[in-house]
């Protein structure tokens, strides 16, 4: 019957928080709404209900203003610097003063304005999708990831697995202390880093060999 509460009615609360901008990450204070990702920052700021035209907003790379019909409603410092030029706006239902402001550092806010009630940043959700990073950068997470685990187990990394590869195939070259025995990794000081020389002579000295082997089966003149 009409006397009886509406099956999964919303709270007033929920109704009044699902008309604006999510809070993920960031608050509610009694000026504005904002959330954050590790790049950026959205503000939504409540106005009278105006036209863009009267509306004003200046972002500077510490600063924040946003004035309507010549009133100022927020104003102050930024928490930290932003790329104004990475910098937008627009007015929502024509009440809504919506900004996206991009940081110039990847790092958690504490609060939008210096002054304003500050969030607990060890709580933030920093979670983020591999797909999220360019492909140069996903690959150097997983080589990241791949030498922790190594680390972890006592194994090489990366650059000392590639350090390994390059010493086996010298193991065996002319003029090596060890030709002709089996290769042992544990003979070799893998735990430094290796410079680009190393890998430089390594390809002259393979060339060498090669030429050498080439002119020990040409055939001689008086063949």
């Amino acid at each position: 019957s009409a006397s009886e509460p509406e099956e999964g009615a919303l709270p007033e609360d929920t109704r009044r928080k699902m008309k604006h901008i999510s809070t993920w990450n960031g608050a509610i204070t009694d000026k504005y709404y904002w959330s954050q990702s590790l790049s950026e920052v959205t503000v939504e700021v409540t106005v009278e209900s105006c036209k863009v035209a009267e509306v004003q907003v200046d972002i500077t790379a510490t600063r924040l203003c946003v004035k309507c019909k010549g009133s100022t409603v927020l104003e102050g410092k930024l928490h930290e610097k932003v790329a104004t030029e990475d910098t937008m706006w627009s007015l929502e239902d024509g009440c809504k003063v919506i900004m996206t402001l991009q940081k110039q550092r990847e790092t958690w806010w504490k609060c939008v304005l210096e002054g304003d009630p500050e969030i607990d940043t060890t709580k933030v959700e920093s979670t983020r999708s591999m797909e999220e990073y360019d492909g140069e950068t996903q690959g150097a997470i997983r080589k990241i990831m791949f030498d922790q685990n190594q680390k972890i187990q006592g194994k090489p990394n990366s650059d000392q697995i590639r350090t390994a590869e390059m010493m086996k195939d010298a193991w065996n070259a002319e003029g090596s202390p060890f030709r002709g025995t089996d290769f042992d990794p544990t003979m070799l000081n893998l735990s430094g880093p290796v410079g680009e020389d190393f890998f430089k002579d390594l390809e002259t000295k393979r060339l060498s060999a090669a030429r050498e082997k080439l002119d020990a089966n040409r055939p001689s003149d008086g063949a």
